[in-house]
């Protein structure tokens, strides 16, 4: 009698056969996973794509397979994650087009790709807009995380296996980083100076996880003490600021009687350099005043060499502040920045100064809150501190934020001196206008950007030698000391550089003078009743020092001197190499092997630096242990 609990062996062939079950799985998995394979294909195919024609990027053809195959293990890990076709390619797109236009974004506006950094800092860009634009950015930024999480089925054991074994994954690549670091820039190579080639080489998924090795290399590997010491042996104990190549004339004696109750203001100037560089065809207009023009010229049209073009102000603070370069592609304050260190506002404390940062910025921005307490100032005021009726778009205008600065430093003690440390808003990307501040001037040729900022600059000139006239009144005796923190964004790929100046598209084929010109602001310092003074070329991370010794502090410096370039030298670090001028001779200088001959003593220079600076910064400061003895041996005298 047939039973009618099992069905009749026709109606299910494949019953009691397991081994045709799962030829019929390991089918439909082989189905599934070349779906996904032809999604992503189509996918980095769109990226692409986009990215020449958005962004206006030369992607490296040769290379689209490892961009392919980087994008395709992404979509692989996707799949054993939330285990279900689907679901993997929403994921996949998700992660991979929002990773692929944000990296394309960044290098429009800043010139590198997207690094493990960027994950560490995206809490910035919560203070990038307000309202509702800010609700907006962030859940685009959110959008992958909540993705991942929506989308992986947490209830599955199986999902728990495949997150423990990328956990173990990922505990093993920390442990060996190091030797798998070695093997992947043997592997796809590694120019430390030139990043945009770097990720057209790899790939962004390649590029992101070798880069992340690099810094799980590097993360925690302090200096050994004997190193340290053996670096700071080799230092010169003396402070004073030799003229730089370059200069006019030399520094002429300072006939102000040297004294600490000389106040210092110091300003900051967001965006701020001299667009008539572009050439007639594209400024017919000199934005500047003839004032200041003519105050400039007094100072033999000096320059601050900053570390940073069109972005990352934070980089160019911490050299004002702290008498070190910024040698690494990413922001100092935010990762690099751990330990207190006596920097320039913790040296005037110890002086008697009363030291005030102010910005019209939200205070945790670039992690400004936690940096300027590591680096020794007393108060800070951000932008709950200030009334901004008088803004564009958020902007605080100039000659606004100088009043109520200054309206600040009057309220603090007369009878001490004040370092007074100011770093403006109105300049800053995109610049925008208002019916209260229509255009004044206009450029040569189309460019949205280039109007926005040169008007800019027309105000902004102007708040500045208003605001000089009354300080000089005010504060006869004060070190007033003005520079740009950086040149403006002009488009993407240089923009507005590139056609004015004929940049090449690769950085790999910038010469010297070309990466000194992108580096180069207006520097004013006026010497009290002295004037200004003519100081040619001058990286930022020397300015503490020449501070200090036209103070009468150059004893004091302490670690505001190890920066000292060799005699007859000016070394400019830029991210992944540095410019190196000696006489009229400007010299690109990569990090590596390819370095001319002529780079040698920089390169020397610049490796030591790095060393002090991972110690003092990040490290065990093993190398405060000479100031510590030059200063008993003060004290013993």
């Amino acid at each position: 009698m047939e039973s009618h609990d099992q069905p009749a062996a026709g109606d299910n062939p494949a019953a009691g056969l397991p081994g045709i079950t799962r030829g019929r799985r390991l089918r439909s998995l082989s189905t599934q996973l070349l779906s996904l394979a032809l999604f992503t294909l189509l996918i980095t195919i769109g990226c692409r794509l986009a990215l020449e024609t958005l962004f206006g990027l030369e992607l490296y053809a040769d290379f689209w397979l490892r961009d392919y195959l980087g994008n395709l293990v992404v979509a692989l890990l996707a799949f054993a994650l939330v285990q279900s076709r689907g679901r993997a390619m929403l994921l996949t797109a998700v992660l991979v087009i929002g990773f692929q236009m944000a990296n394309g974004g960044k290098l429009s506006v800043l010139g590198t790709p997207v690094s493990p950094d960027d994950l560490m800092n995206i809490q910035n860009l919560f203070y990038l807009t307000e309202g509702w634009r800010r609700v907006v950015l962030m859940l685009i930024a959110a959008l992958p995380l909540i993705a991942l999480v929506a989308l992986t089925p947490w209830r599955r054991k199986s999902t728990w296996g495949v997150v423990a074994t990328l956990a173990m994954t990922a505990l093993l690549i920390n442990h060996f980083s190091e030797p798998l670091r070695v093997q992947l820039d043997s592997r796809f190579g590694n120019s430390v100076w030139n990043q945009p080639a770097n990720f057209k080489n790899r790939g962004l998924a390649l590029h992101i996880a070798q880069e992340s090795v690099r810094t799980l290399a590097k993360v925690g590997k302090h200096p050994d003490r004997a190193a340290v010491l053996a670096a700071t042996q080799s230092l010169d104990g003396s402070t004073a600021l030799l003229p730089m190549p370059g200069a006019s004339t030399p520094l002429a004696a300072s006939t102000t009687p040297a004294s600490p109750q000389r106040n210092v203001h110091v300003m900051v100037l967001e965006s701020f350099f001299d667009p008539v560089t572009l050439g007639p065809e594209w400024v017919p207009e000199d934005p500047f005043p003839e004032d200041f023009r003519q105050l400039w010229a007094e100072t033999g049209n000096s320059h601050a060499l900053s570390p940073v073009f069109g972005g990352y102000t934070a980089n160019a603070e911490f050299e004002t502040l702290c008498g070190f370069p910024v040698t690494e592609n990413a922001v100092f304050f935010e990762g690099w920045l751990r330990r207190k260190v006596p920097c320039l506002p913790a040296v005037l404390a110890d002086a008697g100064y009363q030291t005030m940062a102010s910005h019209p910025n939200v205070p945790g921005f670039w992690n400004r809150t936690l940096a300027y307490n590591l680096v020794g100032f007393d108060t800070y005021l951000s932008k709950e501190s200030f009334n901004l009726e008088d803004s564009v778009e958020g902007l605080l205008l100039d000659h606004s934020f100088y009043e109520q600065a200054f309206d600040k430093v009057a309220q603090l003690d007369r009878n001490r001196p004040v370092f007074n440390y100011m770093l403006t808003y109105h300049g800053h990307l995109p610049y925008p206008s208002s019916d209260n501040y229509p255009d004044q001037v206009k450029p040569g040729k189309e460019s949205v950007l280039l109007n926005g900022y040169l008007n800019q600059m027309w105000y902004k000139s102007r708040d500045l030698m208003d605001r000089l006239e009354t300080l000089k009144t005010e504060d006869p005796d004060g070190l007033i000391v003005i520079f740009g923190d950086h040149l403006p964004f002009l488009g993407p790929n240089y923009g507005v550089y590139t056609e004015a100046l004929g940049l090449p598209a690769d950085r790999a084929d910038f010469t010297g003078d070309m990466l000194e010109y992108l580096v180069s602001t207006p520097l004013i310092v006026i010497d009290g009743r002295n004037g200004p003074l003519k100081l040619g070329k001058l990286p930022l991370y020397r300015l503490p020092a020449l501070i200090l010794e036209k103070l009468g502090l150059e004893d004091d410096a302490g670690i505001l001197a190890w920066s000292r370039n060799p005699d007859e030298q000016i070394i400019r670090p830029v991210y992944g190499m540095h410019i190196d001028m000696q006489a009229d001779v400007v010299t690109a200088c990569p990090d590596g092997a390819n370095a001319p001959a002529s780079c040698e003593a920089s390169a020397g220079w610049l490796a030591r630096t790095r060393l002090l600076i991972q110690d003092l910064f990040s490290g065990k400061q093993y190398s405060l242990s000479k100031l510590q003895a030059s200063s008993s041996d003060r004290v013993d005298g």
